[in-house]
Formats: C-alpha cells, structure tokens, sequence
C-alpha cells in the first residue's frame, strides 16, 4: 500500500510512576526508565531490562484503553467526505483509503478506496469487539458501511463474473466500479481473493443478524467462486489473482490471499447451504494449492488492492499470516501445522521484520516490528499485531516463552501508535504514509484479540471479556458474576477471562463439564491469580451459553 503517513505534531504525555509488578504478562517487575526518547508524542516508556512497555496507565489495561481509543475514534471524531452532496453526509472512511492529519484537520488521502481490505476486517474486529465488550453500537457502524457496499459495489448479473464484489474504486466515488484513476487497473477490474473475504463477512453478518440479503450475496460470491475454480500451479493459483468482470479476462494468473475464499466455502458447507458438492470441490482445490505451493516454496504472493505488478516469486506477509491464524481455529487445513507455524513466523522475520525499507528499524526497544509486502517494506502497526498475534497463539501450544515475549513488546509498541483521542499512526519509523482505515481501525486492532486467545493475561484483570472466537456471537451480555451469550454455528471454541471462579457453564441450559483438556465438548480453567481465570470452551453445538 502506498501514500501513508504518520502524524508528526508535538504532544505532550503525564506518565505516572509505576512501582508494580505486572506479573500477568512476564512475571518481572516493571521499574520504568524514562529515555529521552519521544515517539508519536509519547514518552517512551521502558522496564528494568529497557525494554517497551506501554505508555498508558493502569499499564495492566493498556490494551483494552488502545482497543477502546481506536472505536471511540470512528464513533465520534471522522470527519465527513468533502462534498459535494450527497457524498459529504457520510463519513470519510466511506470512500477514502486513508487519511493525513494536516495541523490537526484529518483529510482524505485521494488514492483509492479499498473495499476490499476495509469491509472484512472492519466486520471482524467489530464482532470481536463487540463479543468482548458488549458494544453492539459497533455493529450498527459496519452494517450501514456493508449495506452501502453491497448496494453500490456489486457486478450485475450480466457480467462474467457475476454478483460478485468490487473490491477497489477511485476514491471519492460513490458507485463503486474499480480502481483506475492510478493507471494500474482497468474498469472493473477486481482482486478475487479479496471479494472472497467480503462474500465470507457477507455470511457472517447474516449469522449475527439472521437476514437473508447478506446470506444470498454471500452464496453469490460463493457460487462465482466454485465455477471459475481450477487446478493450482506454482504459476496459476486455484483461482486467478485478478479479473475484468465484465469479460472474465484474467489480468494476474498467480496469488495465494485464499484464506478467505476457503473460509467461505468451508463456512457453507458445514452450514449445508448453496451448492454444496461444487463448494467441496472448490475447497478442496483451494486447500492443496495452499500446501503444495506457497506453504512449500514461501511464495505468499497478495497485491493487496493496490499493487499490480505481481508475479508468482513475489511474498506478502499478510497472505502467509492469514494461514497461520486459519490453522490455529482449523489445525485440519494444516496436518504439518506444528512444524509450519515456527517455520512461518521465522518466514516473516526474514522476510519482514529484517529485511527493511532503508533507513527503518527492524526493532525497537526490544519489540520486532514488521513490513507489509516486498515493495512495501516500511514497518506498520497492524502487520506488527498480526505477527504478535502469531506469536502469542503459537506460545500457548508450545509452552515457549520466547514467542510470549516477541508478542508481548510488539503489542507494546502497537500502543504507541494512536494519538491519546484514538488517531491512528499507522508506519511511525517512515515518512510520508498516510494512515489507512482498513489497517488502522480494522486489521490492527483485530488481532489482540487472538493474542488474548493466546495469552488470556494480556487483557485486563479484575474484569469479564470474550477475548476470542471464531464463531459469530450475538446477544452477549454481561453482568458481575454471569456472562452470556448465542454463538451462531454448531461448532465453536470461545476463550474468556473472569474475575470469578464459575459454579456453572451451561449450552442452552445443559451443564457442561469441566475437562482437563478439550478434546470432546466441555470447557478448561486456568487460575490466573487474584480471583481470576483463564476459561476455554468448546461446543458442538449452537445456542445460549450461560457462565456463572
């Protein structure tokens, strides 16, 4: 992605002395320095061992305050479009990529629009979001931004790639037909891996809301998918990674963003919706081109929405870290993931966290920050919470401690990149990027909760939360000593921390027992200390679990 860049004014930050052990996350007392370092307008906070820690305090709660500043921000300070009207009646994050603080005024970053990074990781950081605080008012948000999506950004029925959907335009536009004001895109012309990840949030609204609009765009996508799939190549993906709609050229032969597009299918076909027979086949062809091509060669080849000149050689950490996370909710995509996920994670340490733009830090203060694709290497927030999320899910299986401490400061350092109102800093080590809200709003603040999945200490003590789950949850609420909620599919993994020790974990009122593992239905629990506990559930079934 290009055209981003941070927020350079001056600020000014009280940080008060903490004499503390914060001992749900690394077990050594926090003894700040304070370096003259000043990043984003904070002070730099470091421990004994001088290395970062966040800048907010209660620092036990800097995570919750980063992910709560971060809504707050969309909710009450986006500027709306420049006119004229009808389009500056909405807010800028409808039809601008990003935004560029000008001496404290945001204005749109005239690029692009890219839908198809913004509506699915806006959909799953909200339902994470909402699961964990029981703010549905973040629903409401991406429901109108979606419906505005699918109304205005959807190919017609005529064209070869039917009903299917636009996942780039020219910013500014209000009917959406593609990204080719920048010269490197014609009209209609879209990234198929991305409309899979919109098609795969189109279904999982209808799961939250019940209505069958999203459901039958979601089968569309879906349908368009399992005609056009085909056998993967190390030089053609299983599907192609880009298209003319309108006459099913293909632009681009090799990609490997197909996460979403298996997630999709998978999703259906355990749901018994839409075709199924042809959506087995078309998943089946998307999982072994996945294991056969870039889990082998490191070929993780994903343009984004806005980088054309592809090939099959080229990598992008996104690509490779959506099939880390897929595995650790899926272990049987992978049945090698126990070797694969290590490899991987030292694939984006080669790759992206050392291998930097020139004059950038492939660390800081003890954290590892990451790059984004390979001719976009400057550090960015929310590759840096993807990769700590890695790391913290991969340190709950194997118990190493190394993989806690890489996610530890890199969610550190994430912390530092909002102003104190929730204005995002998305590449603070580089010049001139502006700050995108697929990535700041969407993608970097969803991944904390899977690092919560990983490392249930990392959320707040002393409180309830769903800190993660696959499944789409509805009807959550949350009272002093009881949390409830629907989870939408049959089967499911939740993870929670609780201020309390349970007497009782029901699905739809039946007790569920307390198990040493999870391998059959039932639920763990962890004594984290001071009153508090680590539960993981797993259902196999749908309906109202009840913990109290």
């Amino acid at each position: 992605m290009f055209n981003r860049v941070p927020f350079k004014g001056s600020l000014t930050c009280a940080v008060l002395a903490i004499g503390v052990a914060f001992l749900a996350v690394s077990k050594i007392e926090l003894l700040p320095a304070f370096p003259a370092d000043v990043f984003n307008g904070h002070q730099v906070i470091l421990d004994n061992q001088n290395k970062i820690i966040p800048w907010s305090v209660p620092v036990e709660k800097a995570y919750d305050h980063f992910l709560r500043l971060r809504w707050d921000f969309i909710k009450s300070k986006v500027p709306a479009c420049p006119g004229p009207p009808p389009r500056s009646s909405y807010p800028q994050y409808y039809f601008y990529c990003a935004f560029w603080d000008k001496h404290g005024v945001l204005e749109p970053d005239t690029w692009m629009n890219d839908l198809g990074e913004k509506i699915p990781n806006w959909f799953e950081s909200a339902r994470l979001y909402y699961a964990y605080s029981g703010d549905s008012s973040v629903m409401t948000i991406v429901k109108k931004l979606m419906d505005y999506t699918i109304a205005h950004g959807t190919s017609p029925s005529t064209f070869a790639w039917p009903k299917f959907p636009y996942t780039t335009t020219n910013a500014g536009d209000m009917e959406f037909r593609g990204f080719t004001s920048g010269k490197r895109f014609a009209l209609n012309e879209i990234q198929v891996g991305y409309a899979g990840d919109m098609g795969w949030v189109y279904y999982r609204m209808y799961l939250y809301n019940g209505d069958k609009r999203y459901l039958t765009a979601a089968l569309n996508v879906a349908d368009t998918l399992a005609r056009n799939v085909r056998t993967g190549t190390s030089t053609q993906s299983v599907w192609p990674e880009r298209v003319i709609m309108d006459s099913g050229k293909v632009t681009a032969e090799y990609g490997a963003h197909w996460i979403g597009c298996y997630t999709l299918l998978d999703e259906l076909i355990k749901a018994n919706l839409g075709n199924v027979k042809a959506y087995e086949n078309a998943r089946a062809k998307a999982r072994d081109f996945l294991l056969q091509y870039p889990l082998k060669t490191g070929y993780w080849a994903d343009g984004h929405t806005d980088v054309a000149e592809l090939t099959n050689t080229y990598k992008s950490n996104t690509a490779a870290s959506n099939f880390i996370l897929a595995v650790f909710d899926d272990p049987g995509l992978d049945p090698d993931w126990r070797a694969d996920v290590p490899r991987l994670i030292k694939w984006t340490d080669d790759n992206f966290v050392f291998r930097r733009a020139p004059g950038e830090p492939a660390t800081q203060w003890g954290a590892n920050i990451v790059g984004e694709q390979d001719s976009f290497l400057p550090k960015m927030d929310y590759q840096t919470s993807r990769y700590a999320a890695e790391c913290a899910r991969w340190y709950a299986i194997s118990g190493d401690e190394a993989y806690k401490e890489k996610a530890y400061r890199s969610l550190n350092w994430v912390t530092y990149c909002n102003k104190p109102d929730g204005e995002a800093f998305e590449s603070p080590v580089s010049k001139d990027i502006s700050n995108w809200w697929s990535d700041c709003y969407g993608e970097c603040p969803r991944m904390f909760y899977a690092a919560f999945a990983g490392v249930p200490e990392f959320a707040p003590p002393r409180e309830n939360h769903i800190l993660y789950s696959l499944a789409v949850l509805k009807d959550v609420s949350y009272g002093a000593r009881k949390i409830q909620y629907s989870a939408t599919e049959r089967e499911g993994r939740e993870y929670l921390r609780l201020s309390f020790r349970p007497g009782s974990v029901k699905l739809n009122r039946v007790r569920l027992p307390l198990r040493s593992d999870l391998s059959s239905q039932g639920y763990t629990l962890r004594d984290l200390g001071h009153g508090d506990y680590a539960l993981n559930l797993k259902r196999m079934k749908a309906g109202i679990v009840t913990i109290q």
